[in-house]
């Protein structure tokens, strides 16, 4: 999550720092595309929205190894069943009788280690990775959005919105709706 955040912060001041010095600020720009701006959620909220959107909040992997460990408590339960004869020499009848068994094994063994750990931090370490290429996409089509946005590209803002609203399950243009209502109604006497 460290990393995640740090990416958020990298990506936010290099768009920060390349406005040039003659250039208007997006909140002095006075053909709408201010507003448009100004609704847009800060990106490290964009990011959590995508990750959760994607369900990789969270990191079932601990759990699933302290599982996998406390399995080992549990026993293996086996139960056969079946038929028995016996027989004397000396007696000419056959003795018939039933005959159950039942065995518990426990693997002690894994209260210290259980081969599905490893499977466990696999999966965490994918979802990490997978975390970082969603953040790296969520911040690249949100500063594409913004830019086309301060630029009066309606039709390239148009692609990136909805890309963000794919990402984020239709969080982004929720947020920018609400931050506009809020804006509004602030706005009146």
């Amino acid at each position: 999550m460290r990393a995640l955040a740090i990416a958020v912060v990298l990506a936010a001041s290099a768009t920060a720092g390349a406005d040039e010095p003659g250039e208007e600020a997006p909140d002095v720009l006075d053909d709408g595309r201010a507003r448009v701006v100004a609704s847009a959620p800060p990106v490290a909220d964009v990011v959590a929205a995508a990750v959760r959107a994607q369900r990789l909040a969270g990191d079932p992997a601990k759990a699933a190894a302290r599982r996998a460990r406390l399995a080992g408590l549990v026993p293996l339960v086996a139960v056969r069943a079946g038929n028995t004869a016996s027989w004397r020499d000396a007696d000419p009848d056959v003795g018939r009788g039933a005959s159950v068994e039942v065995r518990a094994t426990w693997r002690l063994d894994r209260l210290v280690f259980d081969g599905r750990e490893l499977q466990a931090q696999a999966m965490s370490t994918a979802r990490q990775r997978e975390k970082r290429r969603l953040a790296a996409r969520v911040i690249r089509a949100y500063f594409v959005w913004k830019r086309a946005a301060m630029a009066g590209a309606v039709v390239r803002r148009e692609e990136a919105e909805a890309e963000l609203d794919a990402l984020t399950d239709g969080w982004f243009s929720e947020a920018r709706r609400s931050a506009s209502e809020t804006r509004t109604v602030g706005a009146a006497p």
